[in-house]
């Protein structure tokens, strides 16, 4: 199985050195590996994104903080390609992850964390789409999600018929009955009214909300992964599912925040359970295309819940 996570290495602490910063480690994931320059910067070494794609985000993280958000959110100063990688040199956030203030056993999320995430989402819901965020490409993808005037739904299924060409075999090896699942979700997707575009952050864990005290939301980081323009139901969906993915009371934490979202926020019930199954054919395999990690085993599994069953017709 790939690495999927960069450590930190002293070659990249020189680097920094030459260009005048005294670098230390500060956070390492999926994308990337990041360093803390001190005078308020950071920088990240990515994974495989290239600079034309990283130029996009640097013009959709722009859109991002002209809104006026409560909170911080990323800003691109300078891309550079060193040791054929891509860097970005950022502005540091303020605050501290969400995730250090949680435990993955927690039973469920606690209270002040709830409203955290309920702060962030409804104003995340505000950032009218822009062409930046339509131009993104998700995932491993080379094209943009939203490529043409297709409404948002029209775009999701796409994106989830080109996973499942690519990726079909492998999840109907662990969940005999996918086609008929897929087929089901397919149907809903496909009569879900459009809603007006905004920005879709795509990962938005515990991990990528900072917090100062009482867990009030300072900044959001790290959009990329699946961020693009439409329907920020998928947003509240993503997030019940993955604050807490691995824990033991994994799956009550995703029901309380479902429901947490679906009264306060207005989402139906049904359209964040058909989401949260598109977000699980979306991302199966995006760590590994034989299904050996994490990730996807937790994937099979939501594709299998019996309520996500129920909201498809099942």
């Amino acid at each position: 199985m790939t690495e999927l996570v960069p450590g930190h290495t002293a070659q990249w602490l020189a680097h920094f050195a030459r260009r005048g910063y005294a670098a230390r480690p500060l956070a390492a994931g999926v994308e990337g590996a990041v360093y803390d320059l001190g005078e308020a910067m950071v920088a990240k070494v990515w994974r495989e994104r290239g600079a034309a794609e990283l130029t996009l985000l640097q013009a959709c993280y722009a859109d991002i903080a002209r809104a006026g958000l409560p909170f911080a959110t990323p800003e691109i100063a300078d891309i550079e390609q060193a040791d054929g990688l891509s860097v970005t040199y950022e502005r540091k956030l303020p605050g501290v992850p969400l995730q250090d203030q949680l435990d993955r056993g927690d039973r469920e999320l606690p209270e002040a964390a709830t409203r955290c995430v309920l702060h962030v989402l409804p104003a995340l819901a505000t950032v009218a789409a822009t062409a930046s965020m339509r131009r993104l490409p998700v995932l491993d993808e080379d094209r943009a999600l939203r490529a043409g005037t297709a409404p948002f739904p029209v775009a999701l299924l796409a994106l989830l018929d080109r996973r499942v060409a690519r990726f079909g075999t492998v999840l109907r090896s662990r969940l005999p009955d996918f086609d008929r699942r897929y087929a089901a979700l397919r149907e809903t997707l496909a009569i879900l009214p459009p809603v007006p575009d905004t920005v879709i952050h795509g990962d938005l864990l515990g991990g990528n909300i900072l917090v100062g005290p009482g867990m009030r939301p300072l900044a959001v980081l790290d959009f990329g992964f699946l961020t693009t323009a439409g329907d920020p139901r998928l947003d509240a969906a993503i997030t019940a599912s993955i604050m807490n993915m691995y824990g033991p009371h994994a799956a009550g934490i995703t029901r309380q925040l479902a429901a947490r979202f679906s009264r306060e926020l207005g989402y139906p019930a049904p359209v964040l359970l058909a989401y949260q199954a598109a977000y699980a054919v979306a991302t199966s395999n995006a760590f590994s295309a034989d299904g050996s990690d994490g990730h996807f085993a937790w994937a099979v599994g939501q594709l299998g819940r019996a309520d996500i069953g129920a909201a498809l017709g099942l």
